[in-house]
């Protein structure tokens, strides 16, 4: 296999693209000069070393297994999908890329050739699509989308969290009286003050309307989030000017907590809504629920 590799090293290193060989060991046993410019390592660094030295240290154990179930599993001469993922590089940074494999059989032995491809442009297309797609275009907070995959992840890992469904009061007449451009702007000040009541772990969303939720990520004490919807009415509630427009709004919250009132996204976000329609009912600011 060496002297096959040799013989065809001049023709791989003309590739564009990085290209190693590895044997059913996991070994790398040939890299075209290409690897340079992508991950940082001259070929010879790389012959003779693990191929999990080119893999991020948390992917290594779910890479191992589909290496091996591809390497036993796969057929000769084909190649495969060219799935984005990261590379270890030698600097230590994670490089995103797209990977083809293919296995080939020589001389009643099996090799995997793993061909690579800078995938930087595509990746940042990708995150910032993402984004846009669970972002709300008119405040630039998170958006419905957003929140329910921030809700089923937190699910998943049952880690407690807390909701605050807010309903804007008084919000109506802007729009009625002085146009939908006055409303947007009142909007977009509120969710700039909602932005600042959250940590980075916690997320604002605008649901659509005057309708908003927050959620607290670990807050597992019913008086905490009480304070977190006392300090967001008082916020809210702050006069704003908008040119010669002096003015405020109110707003009517209410609270449910994971896992206390529920176990699914529909069911929290529902207490959340009947706490938020039983303060307007009662005429408070919040109602959270009654402490255990």
């Amino acid at each position: 296999m060496k002297d096959k590799l040799l013989v065809l090293g001049d023709l791989f290193n003309v590739l564009p693209d990085a290209m190693v060989v590895v044997d059913g060991a996991g070994i790398i046993v040939f890299a075209n000069t290409a690897v340079s410019k992508l991950l940082g390592y001259c070929a010879e660094e790389l012959i003779g070393e693990p191929l999990e030295r080119l893999i991020p240290q948390n992917n290594r154990a779910e890479h191992e297994a589909h290496f091996r179930r591809f390497h036993e599993k796969g057929k000769a001469t084909t190649m495969g999908a060219r799935p984005l993922l990261n590379a270890l590089h030698k600097s230590g940074r994670e490089a995103p890329i797209s990977i083809s494999i293919a296995n080939l059989d020589l001389e009643a032995e099996r090799y995997s050739v793993a061909v690579m491809r800078d995938s930087g442009e595509l990746h940042s297309e990708i995150t910032q699509a993402k984004a846009r797609a669970e972002t709300d275009a008119l405040t630039g907070l998170g958006n419905r989308l957003c929140l329910s995959r921030a809700i089923q992840a937190a699910l998943v890992a049952s880690s407690p969290f807390g909701l605050l469904f807010l309903d804007l009061r008084k919000f109506k007449p802007f729009n009625d009286k002085y146009g939908h451009e006055v409303g947007d702007k009142v909007l977009q000040i509120i969710a700039k003050r909602l932005q600042a009541l959250v940590r980075k772990a916690d997320l604002a969303a605008r649901l659509g309307g005057d309708e908003f939720v927050l959620m607290f990520d670990g807050l597992v004490d019913i008086e905490l989030l009480q304070q977190r919807a006392a300090a967001v009415a008082t916020s809210v509630a702050r006069p704003f000017r908008i040119g010669g427009l002096s003015s405020s709004v109110e707003v009517n919250i209410g609270g449910a907590m994971f896992p206390r009132d529920g176990s699914s996204e529909a069911e929290l976000l529902k207490v959340a809504d009947q706490h938020m329609y039983r303060a307007k009912k009662t005429d408070v600011a919040f109602y959270i629920g009654e402490a255990d």
